[in-house]
Formats: C-alpha cells, sequence, structure tokens
C-alpha cells in the first residue's frame, strides 16, 4: 500500500482540527447537519479518500488509520465524528462494484461522497436489467452531503435452491427523496434523515452483495478490500463511540482541575472516587482501541495472506467491538454521574457528548447481547447464528 501521503500527518491534522470542531459542535447540533465548514474541513485533510481506490484519487491506506483519526474528531464533537466513520467508509465500499459501477459513481467526479441506510426496509423487485426499488430507508447518516445513496435489500432468488441475499443498491440523489425525520435526542447533527424511493431502476452493476453474502474479493484486490464488511464498518462506527467516551473524559478533567464543592469548599481534584473513575474511563477506552488495532491488524493480516478468518474469530471480533463500546460507554456514563447539577441545563457541552453516547450504543453494529450469546455458544458447540460473518 504505498502513497505519497503521510499517515502521521493525517492523524496530526485530525488532532489540530478539534479545538475548531469543539467550536461548531453546539451550532451542529442546533442545525442538525454537520456543517459544510466541517465537510470542507475533512475533504480538504482528505480523509474522504484514506479508502478511496487509487485509480480514482484515493489513498488506499490502512482502515486502522481512518479509525484513528475518526476517534480523535469524535472527541471534539460526536456528531463530527459519526458523519465522517460513515462517509469515508462508503469509499472502501464502492471499490466492491463491477467497473462500470465504480465509473457511474467517479468517472466524471472522483470528489462524489455516498450516504447510506442498510436496514432492507424497501422492496426489492426484478426488472430487465436490474432491479426496481420501492420504500423508505430510515437513518441515512449524512445523506445531506452525499450524491450518492447504498440502500439494503433482499435481492429475490434468482434460479431454484438459491437464497434470498441482503445487497446494496447505489442510488443516485436525483432518484430519492430526503424525508426529515432525525429529530432525536443524541447525535442530532448527524442528520440521519429517511429516504424514499418509488419505483427507482438500479441497474445490475450498481448493486452488491453484502455482510456474509459478500463473495470473495478478486485476488488483484488490495487487502483493505479484502477485509470483510461487517468488519471495516463495525470498527468505524466503534471508533466514533469510543470517541465521545474519550471527549467526555478530557472536558471533564478540564472542568473539575481547580472546582470546589458547593458547600464544603473541598477540591474535586482531591477526591479519591474522582480519582478512581477517571482511572477507570481512561482504561476503558485505552482497552478499547488496542483491542481494536489488534482485531483489526489479525483481520488484515488474514487478507494479505489470501486466507479466510475461522468463523469463530469474526464472532469474536463482533463481540469484543460491542464489548468495548458498552465498557467505553459504562465507564464514561460514571464519570458524568459525578459531573455536577450545571450539566442538566441545555446546551452543556458534557451533556451534549453523554447524550451523543448514549445514542451511538444502540446501533445495531454494538449488539452487546446478540454477539455474546452468538460467540460463546460457539464455544459450546453450537453453530455461528450471525448472517454478518
Amino acid at each position: 500500500m504505498e502513497s505519497k501521503v503521510m499517515p502521521e500527518g493525517l492523524l496530526e491534522c485530525a488532532r489540530a482540527m478539534k479545538p475548531r470542531l469543539r467550536e461548531r459542535a453546539a451550532k451542529v447540533e442546533q442545525e442538525r447537519i454537520v456543517g459544510q465548514d466541517t465537510i470542507s474541513d475533512f475533504r480538504e485533510a482528505g480523509f474522504f479518500k484514506i479508502l478511496q481506490p487509487k485509480e480514482y484519487g484515493g489513498y488506499e491506506l490502512s482502515p486502522s488509520l481512518l479509525t484513528d483519526i475518526i476517534f480523535e474528531v469524535a472527541s471534539a464533537c460526536g456528531s463530527s465524528g459519526w458523519t465522517l466513520a460513515v462517509l469515508a467508509l462508503h469509499q472502501w465500499e464502492v471499490k466492491h462494484l463491477p467497473v462500470q459501477g465504480l465509473e457511474d459513481i467517479w468517472g466524471a467526479d472522483r470528489e462524489v461522497l455516498l450516504s447510506s441506510a442498510y436496514a432492507p426496509t424497501g422492496q426489492v423487485e426484478p426488472a430487465e436489467g436490474g432491479f426496481l426499488l420501492t420504500g423508505e430507508w430510515p437513518y441515512s447518516s449524512g445523506c445531506d452531503h452525499a450524491e450518492w445513496a447504498i440502500v439494503g435489500g433482499i435481492r429475490p432468488p434468482r434460479a431454484e435452491g438459491d437464497q434470498p441475499t441482503p445487497c446494496g443498491f447505489f442510488v443516485p440523489r436525483s432518484d430519492y427523496e430526503i424525508i426529515d425525520d432525525w429529530k432525536v435526542m443524541g447525535l442530532a447533527g448527524t442528520g440521519s434523515k429517511r429516504l424514499k424511493m418509488e419505483k427507482v431502476f438500479v441497474p445490475e452493476h450498481r448493486h452488491h452483495p453484502i455482510f456474509g453474502a459478500a463473495p470473495t474479493p478478486p485476488a488483484d484486490f488490495d487487502p483493505i478490500y479484502k477485509i470483510p464488511f461487517v468488519l471495516i464498518f463495525g470498527e468505524m462506527l466503534a471508533a466514533a463511540a469510543q470517541g465521545m467516551a474519550r471527549g467526555i473524559l478530557d472536558q471533564y478533567i478540564e472542568r473539575n482541575q481547580s472546582r470546589l464543592g458547593a458547600f464544603d469548599r473541598s477540591k474535586y481534584a482531591d477526591n479519591p472516587d474522582v480519582h478512581r473513575y477517571i482511572a477507570e474511563t481512561e482504561y476503558a477506552i485505552r482497552s478499547a482501541r488496542a483491542m481494536s488495532h489488534a482485531n483489526q491488524q489479525a483481520a488484515y493480516d488474514a487478507a494479505n495472506e489470501g486466507v479466510e478468518q475461522p468463523v469463530i474469530d469474526k464472532a469474536r471480533h463482533l463481540w469484543e467491538m460491542a464489548k468495548s463500546v458498552h465498557g467505553c460507554t459504562e465507564a464514561a456514563s460514571r464519570l458524568y454521574s459525578i459531573s455536577g447539577a450545571h450539566t442538566i441545563f441545555e446546551g452543556d457541552s458534557l451533556q451534549r457528548a453523554f447524550r451523543d453516547m448514549q445514542s451511538a450504543t444502540t446501533h445495531m453494529a454494538f449488539n452487546f447481547n446478540g454477539y455474546a450469546r452468538n460467540y460463546g455458544g460457539m464455544h459450546m458447540g453450537h453453530p455461528n447464528t450471525l448472517n454478518l460473518i
């Protein structure tokens, strides 16, 4: 994966961006969308090119690098980090289309971005040369900044003995309506609105199987494009959630360095419970990031060697990813619980980070109980029950 772009420079750029992202966070929440100024910052920094194929102007760098950048961004603004995760991830996914699909999307403009809504809530009807899509697809984060959308659907069996296949269908902005129904308690700035379509034609070359149904990528693909979709997808969102916990920790420490108790005038900085909660939160976050790096490296190594990871290893990866996010959330929530009554006022930045983090954990990528049951059950001789892997 040779590149003239230095990964260290991209990460430092993300860290340098944090002060202005913090300044914009309140406006992002109020307007329920990440501002164009932030999207332009991401674009100019090259963040959207990290996973984009080289033949279309991208860098083809490590997914792990992108998760580190998302982590830093989300620590300053949860909605900005989540939006970056989603929009930058899809540059990876486009690579898995036939050449004509790539040309449709990037042939005229290599800066094009894509949002998504993977839940198969709409109808997919076979048609001559492709498919007709009808329905509504919720939760399309960053859709206002995207020229295309990837929506999930179940492709009907094509021959006797075939199974219905979960697929991603690529649709241009001109073919769908954005319904502004995103009025939520957290991650409001992601603008994760609903997409609506009516008999929209999608040609054969603009769809591909996803999750566990995805075929083995061609041998000449760079190893980053051979990592299973669900692992790439989950780690991007996990980095954002972990970054939100980091943001709570950073703000808490900054606020309470010189804070005094309202009644006894004792220093918060001298409170042993504060010390313990800070240590536990720091441990949860650092452990989560270390586990993420290790699991991503294992997935990359398998892809680089041309072998498929054992299903139980992929099941463990999903479980540990979900567990790490919930662990960060629990630790940061305990810290928030001793942050003081002033954080309940509207507009408080620590409260915003807390709400964003709690909202992130509701995503299906962090299916804590389901992943635990599956992974634990496999140790007891039960088969894998997740069609994601």
